[in-house]
């Protein structure tokens, strides 16, 4: 979604803000069912597919990390994105 702060490496390549409904960053809302979003039963849920994938990765140890709140003011128009920093 081009928010600015990428936390890729912390969710297994999945993006939380992208794959959540919510996009929550520290785990799902609590709605899930069968691993599917309470928002609509044809949708998976971003954090079991988050945990799913770390959990094949072996990376489960980062899955416990808190995430701050995201700093929106970094985000840019993904057509104009730096990304050579």
């Amino acid at each position: 979604k081009g928010c600015g702060e990428c936390i890729l490496h912390l969710t297994g390549g999945i993006c939380p803000v992208a794959r959540c409904a919510k996009s929550l960053l520290n785990g799902p809302c609590g709605g899930t069912n069968n691993g599917k979003c309470e928002i609509g039963s044809d949708k998976d849920c971003g954090w079991v597919l988050i945990y799913n994938k770390m959990e094949q990765l072996g990376t489960l140890d980062k899955f416990k990390e808190i995430i701050s709140p995201k700093n929106y003011s970094k985000a840019g128009n993904i057509r104009s994105m730096d990304l050579r920093k």
